[in-house]
């Protein structure tokens, strides 16, 4: 690490789509302020941001300013220039288009090293032709790209045209307090606050409701392993998906208008199956944190590859194992640290047959859950933020690169 503190400017075009803070959001909230001040200072500043964010960040540990730039302002870049120089910054971390595009510009001009962080793709709006032609002309220069999954990774890849070498994949970061409540918050104790019986097998899923994130199948599943295990449960813990745009290959189903229609949706299929008795919807997505504690497994049974895995990355803290499908950034975390279990998506024999090995093996459930708890230790706020200040002290000093994204010493 340099002999002073390195400057680095943290910029993101916002941190909201219906809500709930999206993965730059939570880095921010959560992995910002965790960096040791003796090797790096962070500068955060989002180019916009509602009312309700700015609320939100009013009580966070670090203190974001709101520049109040649009994202096609042609301002972005000089009010970045001046930024840089009202911060002496050695480095610039850019999240999103508008703020990786402008910071690019910039640090083309200056020689700041920059690196960009994609943690969604281009979902709901058209790649702009301007945007296009900014990535193919600063592609190379940038210094490093950080993806949040193995879907933002390619697309880094292939289609902002990111040299291959120089991404790599950043999973989600343990926010403290999931790591200091697990130590203190045991499965009995879990269990008592939320009225369930110690001794009944819990299945949970954290997640939104909506197409493609295989709840349907997930229910179908549990019914045919509670013909094997009638005493177990599972509990839905959901957050209804609020688009600001449908998009397209959702146009035709009905029941995304609202979240009343998606919750009916749900559970008129868990009345279908006759498990309402044994299945439970609840919408606490925001505070998930005593449904990782009590549950024993975690059920991520996804059907696309573009959604996020946080839920399984902090309910590995409480020692939680999984069963996901093969896709994306899920199944990836699966085989790399070895803590779960893998099923076809949209499989509900093999969902099934991999809820009940687990519900009836409890050899290998704990096998599973010491595995989950000792991973957690790589995804980490302070290890995340230990990790990137090396990436940034070598950036800054022009040094070979050396991988940010795991910790070999946790890998199974």
């Amino acid at each position: 690490m340099p002999a002073k503190p390195l400057n680095v400017l943290w910029l993101i075009d916002h941190v909201c789509f219906d809500g709930s803070l999206h993965g730059g959001g939570r880095l921010f909230m959560n992995l910002a302020p965790c960096f040791d001040p003796a090797k790096v200072r962070i500068f955060p500043y989002f180019l916009r941001a509602s009312a309700e964010i700015e609320r939100i960040f009013e009580k966070a540990p670090i203190k974001v300013k709101t520049l109040g730039l649009a994202k096609y302002s042609p301002l972005g870049a000089l009010v970045v220039r001046r930024l840089c120089r009202e911060h002496d910054i050695d480095v610039m971390h850019l999240f999103c288009y508008a703020s990786s595009t402008y910071g690019r510009i910039i640090g083309g001009l200056t020689g700041i090293p920059t690196i960009i962080q994609d943690n969604e793709t281009q979902t709901y709006f058209p790649y702009p032709l301007y945007l296009k032609i900014f990535d193919r002309i600063l592609a190379r220069s940038t210094g490093r790209a950080l993806a949040a999954s193995p879907l933002c990774r390619d697309y880094m890849r292939d289609v902002r045209r990111i040299p291959g070498d120089r991404i790599e994949m950043m999973f989600h970061a343990i926010p403290a307090r999931h790591l200091e409540l697990a130590k203190s918050l045991s499965r009995s104790e879990a269990r008592r606050r939320l009225g369930w019986a110690d001794a009944t097998f819990m299945f949970c899923a954290v997640t939104k409701l909506g197409p493609e994130r295989g709840n349907e199948t997930l229910v179908k599943a549990f019914a045919e392993v509670r013909k094997a295990t009638p005493d177990a449960r599972l509990v839905i813990v959901y957050k209804p998906t609020l688009y600001h745009k449908i998009p397209r290959e959702y146009e035709g189903i009905d029941w995304i208008r609202d979240a009343d229609a998606m919750r009916e949706h749900s559970q008129s299929l868990i009345d279908e199956v006759e498990c309402t008795d044994a299945i439970e919807l609840v919408e606490s997505l925001d505070s998930p944190e005593l449904y990782y504690a009590a549950s024993d497994v975690l059920v991520a049974p996804f059907e696309n590859d573009r959604f996020s895995s946080v839920q399984l990355v902090e309910a590995m803290a409480y020692g939680r194992p999984h069963i996901v499908t093969a896709l994306g950034e899920a199944v990836e975390i699966a085989q790399t640290w070895k803590a779960g279990l893998v099923v076809p998506p949209r499989d509900v024999t093999a969902l099934a047959a991999a809820m009940q090995k687990l519900a009836s093996d409890p050899g290998r459930l704990a096998e599973l859950s010491q595995r989950a708890r000792a991973a957690s230790g790589s995804f980490t706020t302070p290890a995340t933020a230990e990790r990137l200040s090396h990436v940034y002290a070598a950036l800054a000093q022009g040094l070979a690169v050396k991988p940010v994204g795991l910790d070999d010493a946790t890998v199974g």
